[in-house]
């Protein structure tokens, strides 16, 4: 359990240091949005999602680690490894914004 513990805290805050360089050094807080209505987790879903990783990958990666510094390494690993799929994603819906408006620009000339 304490292993755990130890990678979902390790894990959080690698994704908080990399919401950090994500929004220029910037924690954004949670908030209400109105459009979709619900709510923004901001750094929260940051520190949730490296978290997350990192407990699965030391779950099934090495279920009984015997050196803490392993442990902290694939926790690191982990929680980068999850923000670098979210930003791939977010890459991905912004392209697909541009080449909408693109094909807009198209139809107007």
């Amino acid at each position: 359990m304490n292993t755990l513990i130890i990678a979902g805290c390790i894990g959080g805050i690698t994704g908080i240091v990399s919401h950090l360089m994500r929004n220029g050094k910037v924690l954004i807080f949670p908030k209400k949005r109105a459009r979709p209505k619900g709510i923004y987790l901001g750094f929260l879903a940051d520190f949730l999602i490296g978290a997350a990783a990192s407990v699965f990958a030391v779950t099934y990666i090495i279920p009984e680690p015997e050196v803490l510094r392993t442990l902290i390494g694939i926790s690191i690993l982990a929680g980068m490894t999850a923000e670098n799929v979210l930003l791939k994603r977010e890459l991905n819906i912004e392209k697909a914004k541009v080449e909408g408006l693109d094909r807009i620009n198209k139809r107007f000339k």
